[in-house]
């Protein structure tokens, strides 16, 4: 075979799977930065800011005492256009009564990235790391699709499943599209943890702000004031939606025993206008002050 033509071929073939990945990227609501890119390696907040000027809110159900080696549940992904000194998340969190935690989701916070942009963060709590904000434990699979720090495009559907493995310990972290269009995109490991890398006791799911007492709280979900009724006509409000924890026998179970954790009441709120124990909604326009 002549060299030339032979040397084209290997050119597109490698072209074509280039543009491949980009594509299925793009498809995913993802850029063309590499995984993690813009993944800080620092605590933006208490660089910039008096932790005493900072406050918070959430509005997130939180499940009652369960032992389970998984959760699943799917939202939407936002954008707001928010100042440096806000932030807003959508998240799904797994804990134990040992006070660890490991969170996924979506989050817009100019301070920490730098722009307004909505990305995809995973990130741990533990004895290691006691303000809740610890990222480089996180592992990257080679090869996957997103990564933390990754941008997200608004409109898209996130699906979140932590799963821990039988083997390793490890919790692996699941993203994608719907509860049937996810893969592994990496895992914490369980040297991180104590209660748990056995297992976990809560789960909680929702959003949450972070502002400075200069400003008014940022937008939550889709900016649309939750409520257990939405009146008809109305724009919904942000939803979650396939609420399921996976017990130690792999059996999935639906939420059906929760609390819930609400603040700043004028401005974000929850409720559960569809009846089903596997769909809430949640957040809320902001705007209030300290």
């Amino acid at each position: 075979m002549d060299l030339k033509l032979c040397f084209g071929m290997v050119v597109l073939c490698i072209a074509t799977f280039i543009i491949g990945e980009v594509q299925a990227r793009e498809v995913r609501g993802l850029g063309s930065q590499q995984p993690g890119s813009k993944l800080p390696d620092f605590d933006a907040w208490t660089e910039f800011a008096n932790p005493d000027d900072i406050l918070t809110a959430r509005s997130a159900y939180f499940t009652t005492n369960h032992d389970f080696t998984g959760f699943i549940g799917s939202m939407t992904v936002y954008n707001h256009n928010i100042r440096k000194g806000q932030m807003t998340r959508s998240f799904i969190s797994i804990q134990s009564n040992a006070n660890e935690e490991i969170t996924a989701g979506w989050v817009v916070d100019p301070w920490t990235y730098g722009d307004s942009r909505t990305r995809f963060f995973a990130q741990w709590k533990g004895a290691g790391c006691p303000n809740s904000e610890c990222r480089s434990g996180f592992v990257s699979k080679q090869g996957a699709y997103i990564a933390p720090g990754d941008p997200l495009d608004a409109g898209n559907h996130l699906t979140i499943k932590f799963l821990k493995d039988v083997n390793t310990g490890d919790w692996r972290l699941y993203a994608g599209a719907s509860t049937n269009f996810f893969s592994e995109i990496g895992h914490f490991p369980k040297s991180l943890f104590t209660q748990l890398a056995v297992q976990a006791n809560h789960a909680e799911f929702g959003g949450s702000v972070k502002f400075i007492n200069s400003l008014s709280s940022p937008p939550m979900g889709n900016g649309v004031f939750a409520r257990e009724i939405v009146p008809a006509g109305q724009p919904w409000p942000a939803m979650m939606t396939n609420l399921y924890y996976v017990r130690p026998d792999g059996v999935f179970v639906p939420i059906n025993s929760y609390t819930y954790r609400l603040g700043y009441l004028n401005c974000y709120g929850l409720g559960k206008p569809t009846g089903r124990d596997d769909h809430f909604v949640y957040g809320g326009p902001g705007g209030c002050l300290s």
